[in-house]
C-alpha cells in the first residue's frame, strides 16, 4: 500500500471537482478522502502505486469542463490505513490561493428539469446543479462552501440535503442547491409597495409575463444585479424606457429565448453561435438581419449590430412564454451609476422608470454586469469583461509581483496581481460619482480578501485629476505603500504586450479618445517604439485645440469647427457653422476660446478626429453616448459605394518635427472640403477617411523603420480599434507587409484593459 497527497490549485471549487474525484477514486479502487481548502483541493489516496500514478494522470485529462487546474503536486507518504473514500468537510487555511469561479449560465439538464411538469423543481426560478448557477455573485468567504455564501440563510430541506450528500447525484455539493420548499423565493411588486416578500412561485412570474405583454417596464433582480426589462418587439415600451431612463440613442441589449429567435433577428456565424451558447452566456454583437422588422426600431436606432444574449438563469427563462420571445434587458441604473443590486435601493431608485418589480430574496454579494464580446475574423474579442469571466485570472507569462493597478476613469477595471496571476476585476464603469468610487474600493477589498493578496505597489494613471488617480493615492497613502504613475497610452500598449507575453522590440500604435501625456497635453493617436517597460513616443497626430474640454466630446460639431478653423481658416469654419442652425450661433464663443486658448487644451486624439469628421459630414453633431459619432461614421462608411476600395483615400502628409513624426490633418481637411463642395456624398467621404487612417498607420510604421533597426512586431490598442472596418483591413494588410501583429484577445482593447498594462508597467519600472 502507498499513500499520496495531491494538491490542486486553480478554478477547482464550485465546479463539481470533489464528486468527480470521488467517482474517479472508486474507479481506480483507491481509498482516502478529498476536501476543499483555502489553497484549493486536497486529495489523499491509498492503494497500489501504479494505480495512484494513473489516477494522478487522469485528473487533468478528465476534469470537469468548468475546472481549470493551474498547479498540481503529488507527495508520497506512509499509508494510514483508509478503508473507504470519503468527501470531507472543507478545511480552512491561513493563505488562500484558490480561485473563485465565475457565475455559470444554466445547463441543459437543469433547463430540461425546469420545464418538466413531473419534476419537483418544475418552474422553480433558482434551479441549479454542480454544473451551473451562481458562484462569484454569492460568495462571502473561501473556501467555496454553502456557509460562506449568501445561501447560508436557506437551510436545505431533507430532499435537497439528500441530493447534496449523494456523491452520485448531479447536485452533490452544489452550494446553491435549493427547491421551492427551502430556497429563495420570487415575488412581484408594483410601484407604491415596499419590497417585502408578497408571495412566490408561478403566480409572480405569470404576472410579470402578462405585464410585459401589455407593454410594461419591469425591474427584474437577476444574478449580479437588476435588469430593466420590456418587450423588445413593442416600440411604445422601448421608446418609453428610453424616455424614462434618459437614454435617447445608446443601444439596448436584448435577451432571446433561444437560438431560433436569435436567427430570426440576426445573421449569426457558427463561432458566434458557439459563444452565445457557451457557459459564460455573454452579450454578443451580431449583424442585424435585413428585413427583421418585428424588432422595435428604438432598440438599437441607426446601428447595424445588435447586442444579443440568451437567457442565462432559470428566472430569465421563465419570463419567456405567452408569446414573449425577445426582451430588452439593460442594466438597471442611471447613467454612470453602478448596477442596482438590493431590493430596497431598486424600489427607491427605479420608481421613476419602472411599472413593476420582480424581486427575490437571495442576496447579491458581488455586483456583476453582463459581459459583451464581438467576433472578428473568427476570434472572440471582449468589449466588457464581467459576468462569466471575472474574477477568473489571466495567467500571463510576465510576473508583476503583488501589484494593484487602479485603471482609468472610463470603463474602469482594476487589476490585482499575484506574480503571474492577473485578477482583472469585473467592469466597474465610469468613475463619475461617489457611488462608483465606493463600488471600486469595495471590490478591491473583496479581491484582496478572496485571493489573500496584500499589494506591495500601487499604480495609477498619469492624469492628476482622474478620480482613479486621487483614489489610488489616498488608498496607498493610508497603507504607506509605494505608488507610481504610468502614461495612459503606454499602459494600453503594455496591456497588449503582457497578454501575449512579449518582451521584445515593438512598434505600438495606440488610437484612443484622450489620455494625459507626459508633455501635459491630451494624447490619443500615438506611435511608440521600444520594449517593456521603456517606450519612446516617436509619432503622433498634430495637436488640435479641444474647445470646451469635455463639452467638445458631447458636442462633436465643436471639434469639427476647431479642425476647420485650425487647418483651413476662419472663412471655412464660419461657413460650416452657418449650416448648423441654432448650434452654429455658439461658434463665435468657440472661436474666441480658440483665439485666446481658454479652456481649449491641445489634443492629438484619434477619437476626437473621428468625431470631427462625423460632425463635418453631418453624421452626428451631438453625441449622447461615448463613441457614438465614430460608430455611426463607421456604419456610413461600410454602406458606401467605396466600401473595401482602400486605394480610394484622401490626401495626407506625415512630416518630421524635431525627431517626431507628425500627422498633419491639413491636407485631409482640404481634400474633404473640396470633395464635399463638389457634391460627393457623406458615405463615400466617410469611407475615404477610414481608408486614410489605415494608410497613415502603415506610413507611420514605414517611417519608424526607416530609421534605426527595423522592427516587424506591431501592437495595436485603444478604443478606436473597436472599429471593425478599420481593424480588419489592418490585420490583413499588415500581415501581407510582413509585420507580426499583436492585438488584445483576452482583455478589452478599450480602457477596460489598461489596468493589467498599468500593473506590469508599474512593476517593471519600479522593480526592474
Amino acid at each position: 500500500m502507498n499513500r499520496a497527497v495531491i494538491r490542486l490549485n486553480g478554478v477547482v471549487q464550485g465546479v463539481g471537482f470533489r464528486p468527480f474525484v470521488y467517482r474517479l477514486a472508486h474507479e481506480y479502487h483507491l481509498t482516502g478522502k478529498v476536501y476543499n481548502s483555502a489553497t484549493g483541493v486536497v486529495i489523499e489516496v491509498e492503494g497500489d502505486r501504479e494505480e495512484i500514478a494513473v489516477f494522478y494522470q487522469a485528473i487533468p485529462e478528465r476534469k470537469p469542463p468548468l475546472a481549470t487546474i493551474l498547479e498540481r503536486t503529488i507527495e508520497w507518504l506512509s499509508p494510514l490505513g483508509y478503508t473507504d473514500f470519503q468527501i470531507e468537510v472543507s478545511h480552512g487555511a491561513e493563505q488562500a490561493t484558490v480561485l473563485v469561479a465565475p457565475d455559470v449560465g444554466i445547463c441543459a439538464d437543469c433547463t430540461k428539469e425546469l420545464f418538466d411538469p413531473t419534476d419537483r423543481r418544475y418552474e422553480y426560478p433558482f434551479i441549479n446543479c454542480t454544473n451551473c448557477g451562481p458562484r462569484f455573485t454569492i460568495i462571502n468567504e473561501l473556501p467555496y462552501d454553502r456557509p460562506f455564501t449568501s445561501m447560508d440563510v436557506f437551510p436545505m430541506c431533507p430532499e435537497c440535503r439528500q441530493e447534496y450528500e449523494d456523491p452520485g447525484n448531479r447536485r452533490f455539493h452544489a452550494q446553491p442547491n435549493a427547491c421551492s420548499v427551502c430556497g429563495p423565493t420570487v415575488w412581484y411588486n408594483y410601484g407604491p409597495n415596499p419590497p417585502e416578500n408578497l408571495g412566490t412561485g408561478a403566480g409572480a412570474l405569470a404576472t410579470a409575463r402578462t405585464k410585459l405583454k401589455d407593454g410594461a417596464i419591469l425591474a427584474v433582480k437577476g444574478l449580479g444585479g437588476f435588469h430593466l426589462i420590456c418587450d423588445a418587439t413593442k416600440e411604445s415600451a422601448v421608446a418609453r424606457l428610453r424616455q424614462r431612463k434618459q437614454r435617447p440613442d445608446k443601444p439596448f441589449a436584448v435577451m432571446c429565448r433561444d437560438l431560433d429567435v436569435v436567427r430570426r433577428y440576426c445573421v449569426i456565424s457558427k463561432e458566434e453561435e458557439r459563444i452565445l451558447t457557451a457557459w459564460q452566456k455573454p452579450i454578443v454583437l451580431l449583424q442585424k438581419k435585413p428585413g427583421a422588422s418585428n424588432l422595435a426600431p428604438a432598440v438599437a436606432p441607426g446601428l447595424d449590430r445588435l447586442g444579443v444574449m440568451l437567457a442565462y438563469t432559470p428566472l430569465h427563462l421563465l419570463l419567456f412564454g405567452d408569446g414573449l420571445e425577445c426582451l430588452v434587458a439593460t442594466s438597471a441604473n442611471f447613467s454612470d451609476y453602478p448596477l442596482v443590486t438590493t431590493n430596497e435601493v431598486a424600489w427607491e431608485m427605479l420608481r421613476p422608470i419602472v411599472d413593476g418589480y420582480l424581486f427575490h430574496n437571495r442576496i447579491i454579494v458581488n455586483r456583476c454586469d453582463d459581459s459583451v464580446v464581438r467576433v472578428e475574423q473568427g476570434e472572440c474579442l471582449p468589449i466588457r469583461r464581467a459576468r462569466g469571466f471575472a474574477p477568473q485570472p489571466l495567467v500571463l507569462p510576465l510576473e508583476a509581483g503583488r501589484t494593484l493597478a487602479f485603471g482609468g476613469d472610463e470603463k474602469n477595471t482594476f487589476c490585482l496581481t499575484r506574480d503571474q496571476d492577473y485578477f482583472v476585476s469585473q467592469h466597474i464603469g465610469e468613475l463619475n460619482n461617489l457611488e462608483s468610487l465606493q463600488y471600486l474600493e469595495t471590490a478591491i477589498d473583496r479581491f484582496q480578501h478572496y485571493f489573500q493578496v496584500q499589494p506591495e505597489l500601487v499604480v495609477h494613471d498619469l492624469h492628476p485629476e482622474y478620480r482613479s488617480t486621487k483614489t489610488a493615492k489616498a488608498w496607498a497613502n493610508k497603507r504607506d505603500l509605494p505608488i507610481i504613475a504610468v502614461q495612459h497610452h503606454q499602459a494600453h500598449l503594455a496591456s497588449c504586450l503582457v497578454e501575449h507575453g512579449y518582451k521584445g522590440p515593438v512598434l505600438g500604435v495606440i488610437c484612443d479618445g484622450t489620455g494625459y501625456g507626459t508633455d501635459g497635453r491630451l494624447w490619443g493617436f500615438e506611435l511608440f517604439r521600444g520594449s517593456l517597460p521603456d517606450f519612446q513616443r516617436i509619432g503622433h497626430l498634430a495637436y488640435t485645440p479641444l474647445p470646451g474640454g469635455e463639452v467638445a466630446i458631447r458636442e462633436p460639431w465643436r471639434m469639427a469647427f476647431s479642425h476647420l478653423y485650425t487647418y483651413l481658416g476662419s472663412a471655412e469654419a464660419q461657413a460650416y457653422a452657418a449650416t448648423l442652425g441654432a448650434m452654429g450661433q455658439r461658434s463665435a464663443l468657440v472661436q474666441k476660446q480658440l483665439d485666446l486658448g481658454i479652456n481649449a487644451p491641445l489634443t492629438s486624439s484619434a477619437g476626437r478626429f473621428f468625431d470631427a469628421v462625423a460632425a463635418f459630414l453631418g453624421v452626428r453633431l451631438q453625441g449622447t453616448y461615448e463613441g457614438q459619432p465614430a460608430i455611426e461614421l463607421e456604419i456610413v462608411a461600410k454602406t458606401s459605394q467605396l466600401t473595401g476600395r482602400w486605394n480610394e483615400a484622401l490626401n495626407f502628409n506625415v512630416y518630421l518635427d524635431e525627431g517626431n513624426w507628425q500627422v498633419d490633418p491639413r491636407l485631409i481637411w482640404q481634400d474633404l472640403w473640396s470633395r464635399k463642395e463638389a457634391g460627393e456624398d457623406a458615405g463615400n467621404l466617410a469611407a475615404r477617411f477610414h481608408h486614410t487612417i489605415a494608410k497613415i498607420i502603415i506610413r507611420l510604421l514605414e517611417l519608424a523603420n526607416s530609421q534605426g533597426e527595423p522592427i516587424n512586431t506591431v501592437a495595436l490598442s485603444g478604443g478606436v480599434f473597436q472599429n471593425s472596418y478599420l481593424t480588419q483591413y489592418l490585420a490583413e494588410h499588415l500581415s501581407e507587409l510582413g509585420y507580426h501583429l499583436l492585438f488584445p484577445r483576452q482583455l478589452p482593447v478599450n480602457d477596460g484593459g489598461i489596468s493589467a498594462g498599468q500593473a506590469i508597467l508599474g512593476y517593471m519600472l519600479t522593480r526592474g
